[in-house]
C-alpha cells in the first residue's frame, strides 16, 4: 500500500519537473493574453479610427454626389443653352441671307433701270445731236440768206458788182 500511495501521490502531487512546466506554460498563457489584450485594444482603435474613415468617406460621397448632380443639372442647362443658342444663330443667319438676296435683286434691278434709262438717254442725245447738227446749219444759212437780202436790199446793183469783181 505503500508504494499505491506513493503512486498516488505521485500522481496526485506533480513533481518538480512537471511543476515548472505548468509555470513556464501559464506564464506563456498568461504573455499569450497580454499580447492578446493589446492586439485587441490596437483592432478596436484600428476599428474606430476605420469608423471615423468611413464617416468623412461617406461625407465626401455625399458631397461629391450633389456636386455630380449640380453638374449634370448645369451640363442638360448649358446643352439647351447651346441648342437655343444654334437656333438663333441659324434664324438669323437665314434672315441676313434673304435679306441680302432682296438688296441684291433690288440693286440688280436698279443698275438694269440705270442702264435702260442711260441707253435711252444716250440714243436721245444721238437723235437730238443729229437733229442739233441740221437745225444748226439750217439757221446758218436762214441767217446768212436775211443778212444777204439786207444787204441787197441796201445795196445798188452797181454795187453788188463792184463787190463781187
Amino acid at each position: 500500500m505503500k508504494v499505491l500511495r506513493s503512486q498516488i501521490r505521485n500522481k496526485m502531487y506533480p513533481d518538480d519537473q512537471q511543476l515548472a512546466d505548468i509555470k513556464l506554460k501559464t506564464s506563456l498563457l498568461e504573455k499569450d493574453i497580454l499580447q492578446s489584450e493589446k492586439v485587441l485594444n490596437k483592432l478596436s482603435d484600428s476599428i474606430q479610427k476605420i469608423q471615423e474613415l468611413n464617416i468623412n468617406v461617406m461625407q465626401m460621397l455625399t458631397l461629391h454626389e450633389s456636386k455630380h448632380l449640380y453638374h449634370t443639372e448645369t451640363e442638360a442647362q448649358l446643352k439647351e443653352d447651346y441648342k437655343e443658342l444654334h437656333s438663333r444663330i441659324t434664324s438669323v443667319n437665314r434672315e441676313l441671307h434673304e435679306r441680302i438676296d432682296q438688296v441684291e435683286r433690288h440693286i440688280t434691278e436698279r443698275i438694269d433701270a440705270l442702264r435702260s434709262d442711260l441707253a435711252n438717254h444716250r440714243k436721245e442725245d444721238t437723235e437730238e445731236k443729229g437733229l442739233d447738227f441740221f437745225n444748226k446749219w439750217k439757221y446758218i444759212i436762214l441767217i446768212a440768206v436775211l443778212v444777204g437780202g439786207y444787204i441787197g436790199g441796201q445795196l445798188n446793183s452797181a454795187q453788188v458788182i463792184s463787190l463781187i469783181k
